[in-house]
C-alpha cells in the first residue's frame, strides 16, 4: 500500500519523537537518543521561524518524516533539510523517495528554489541523496570541534 502523506503540525511532536528516538538508536546509528532529548531536538526545529515538514503514514502509522525550516537569500528561499528519516524495517521499499518527492513538490509550491543538507560522505545516506537528483557540494564542508 502507496503512504499517504500530510504537513506535520505541532501536535505530532510525541509521535515523530518516538519514531525518531527508536530509529536513531537502531543501526547504521546507534546514537543515544531518548523520548526527552528527541522531543527537545524536534520541538527546537518546529518552533524554528520559517518551520515547515511532511510526513508519511503506512498502514501501522507513522512510517516517515522530512522537516527543516526555510530561509531567505538574495536570490531566493532555500530550505535546510534538519533530519529525515524513515522508519525501522521499512528503509529501501521506496517510503523515503516517494516522501522526498512529495516534499519537493510542497516546497515548489511554496517557491522554494534551493534545497540543502548536511549528511555524512560517504555513507549511504548521500548516496539515497544523490539519487534524488542532489549534489555532493565541491566548495562547500562540514567541519566540527569538540568543546
Amino acid at each position: 500500500m502507496k503512504p499517504s502523506y500530510r504537513e506535520i503540525n505541532k501536535n505530532d511532536l510525541e509521535e515523530m519523537a518516538a519514531l525518531y528516538a527508536e530509529t536513531f538508536r537502531s543501526p547504521p546509528w546507534n546514537e543515544s537518543w531518548t523520548l526527552d532529548t528527541a522531543k527537545n531536538r524536534l520541538r527546537q526545529i518546529i518552533h524554528t521561524d520559517g518551520f515547515f515538514g511532511w510526513c508519511a503514514y503506512c498502514q501501522d502509522g507513522l512510517c516517515g518524516v522530512i522537516l527543516g525550516g526555510m530561509e531567505q537569500f538574495y536570490h531566493g528561499v532555500m530550505f535546510q533539510i534538519k533530519e529525515f528519516w524513515v522508519k525501522n524495517g521499512m528503509r529501501g521499499q521506496g517510503v523515503g523517495t516517494g516522501l522526498f518527492q512529495e516534499f519537493e513538490k510542497q516546497l515548489k509550491r511554496k517557491d522554494v528554489n534551493e534545497i540543502i543538507l548536511f549528511t555524512a560522505k560517504g555513507d549511504y545516506t548521500e548516496h539515497f541523496y544523490h539519487k534524488q537528483h542532489m549534489l555532493s557540494s565541491d566548495n562547500m564542508v562540514f567541519m566540527t570541534k569538540q568543546l
